[in-house]
């Protein structure tokens, strides 16, 4: 029955996307919340200095929902329409000369600043060396939603529908999930320890040869997972939802909130960070989560820094501008 559910859920979501040219948080971002369209939206980057957040970016009609950076200088966020933006340091700008893709970026990572990747609707993946940007064919035509990888020659995409693909430096290869419930998040401490997250509280483990569901603690939606170690893992999802696994157990952590919380990631194990909708910004400092200011109701979807006093998070204004 969850299979004739989620195709069936499938179907209607690119009959509805395909009616529309502006969709708000439509399936990957959250099927129980009502999709509505607006003329314009507007994006938002914040940074954090160790004290507080702070806006230094927004943007008309872009919707951003993923960050990655090399150094304090060389930062991209991504977005709706094919969107990115560089950071050099002193200002952002949109990359106009790259027009490879107007599909909704979803997800960017690299190993270093000449290979980098985006991944994003309609099987989108984009690389980028030293020769620029290009898109990568592998014959998909699915919504990917989030890369992560341990090296340029070890890395993992997931999508729609329990899809899960593995770059081993030579090809892209399709793996077998044993799950046809959406991922959202996927994330490794070593080639042998491997989580990926995502429908009716789907997690899932990779051994370095197979996936298994590794426990069952939920039946909803999970959005993200990170960790310090194969003894240290965060999950975070619908509801405010949190869990942490110690080597041994699932957990749930208290996080005083019942937003959705989109995305997890930390500097270290005692500076971590938990984002979500209407401006939530949840900090743990390794004993428990609290709420940072973040003097916006936005939807916080993407996160990256390369040290404690300097993060920076993306994320649209559902109200738009009517």
């Amino acid at each position: 029955m969850k299979i004739i559910t989620n195709i069936f859920i499938s179907i209607l979501f690119v009959i509805y996307q395909s009616s529309t040219n502006d969709i708000v948080f439509a399936n990957q971002w959250g099927l129980e919340e009502q999709a509505t369209e607006y003329d314009k939206c507007d994006s938002v980057i914040l940074h954090y200095d160790g004290k507080s957040w702070n806006h230094v970016y927004d943007g008309f009609n872009m919707w951003l929902s993923d960050i990655y950076g090399f150094s304090d200088n060389d930062i991209f966020a991504i977005g709706k329409n094919g969107a990115i933006l560089h950071y050099n340091g002193k200002s952002w700008t949109i990359q106009k000369d790259i027009h490879i893709t107007y599909h909704r970026l979803n997800k960017i990572w690299g190993s270093s600043r000449e290979n980098i990747y985006i991944i994003g609707d309609q099987g989108t993946i984009l690389h980028h060396d030293r020769s620029g940007w290009e898109k990568i064919e592998i014959g998909i035509g699915d919504w990917l939603t989030s890369i992560w990888g341990l090296s340029e020659k070890y890395i993992f995409i997931v999508g729609v529908l329990g899809k899960i693909l593995h770059y081993d430096g030579e090809k892209w290869r399709e793996q077998y999930s044993g799950t046809l419930n959406w991922l959202y998040g996927v994330w490794g401490a070593s080639k042998d320890t491997i989580y990926s997250v995502g429908d009716y509280g789907t997690i899932l483990r990779y051994d370095g040869k197979t996936w298994n569901t590794a426990v069952q603690i939920t039946n909803k939606r999970l959005m993200s997972v990170w960790g310090t170690s194969p003894k240290n893992v965060f999950v975070v999802g619908a509801d405010g939802l949190i869990f942490h696994y110690d080597g041994m157990d699932w957990k749930g952590q208290r996080s005083d909130t019942n937003n959705w919380l989109r995305r997890i990631w930390g500097v270290d194990n005692n500076n971590i960070f938990a984002i979500g909708d209407y401006g939530t910004i949840l900090y743990y400092n390794g004993t428990k989560w609290s709420r940072q200011k973040s003097n916006t109701d936005y939807l916080l979807l993407g996160i990256w820094g390369n040290r404690k006093d300097n993060v920076y998070i993306v994320g649209y204004n559902p109200k738009g501008h009517l």
